[in-house]
């Protein structure tokens, strides 16, 4: 991937932590009132950081199959520590929750995330912009 192109995407990354940020510390209340951004910005992390890792997986020849398996070669491939891929398999789950069944999500489940994604997240782009 060109270098200009990685650090673009660590830059969309990079930002839509910082559209996150005001929501670490938010009530329940606060997060019921915004659910619409803070489901968004989670769906879109995940988005943005498999499309990143896509990249850096086809320079390997590896193809993923799903959100979930991106993180989880990434992590295979050393892209990523494990223990992170395997957070990150679990935000993707969290990413299809949001996407396929909205009706059902548990603002209390969608609260406690935000900070995991923020610390995961901000790995990731840690581990790439260095």
């Amino acid at each position: 991937m060109a270098p200009d192109v990685q650090l673009r995407k660590l830059r969309y990354i990079q930002q839509l932590l910082t559209d996150l940020q005001p929501y670490q510390e938010a009530t329940l209340a606060e997060v019921k009132a915004n659910h619409y951004q803070v489901e968004r910005i989670l769906e879109l992390l995940v988005v943005a950081a498999t499309d990143l890792l896509n990249h850096l997986l086809a320079e390997q020849d590896v193809t993923a199959d799903s959100y979930r398996d991106t993180f989880r070669l990434a992590g295979e491939h050393g892209l990523i520590p494990s223990d992170l891929a395997e957070r990150l398999e679990k935000a993707a789950g969290m990413r299809n929750i949001l996407a396929h069944l909205y009706e059902l999500i548990d603002h209390r489940v969608l609260r406690e995330s935000i900070p995991q994604a923020l610390a995961d997240f901000g790995q990731l782009v840690a581990i790439f912009h260095e």
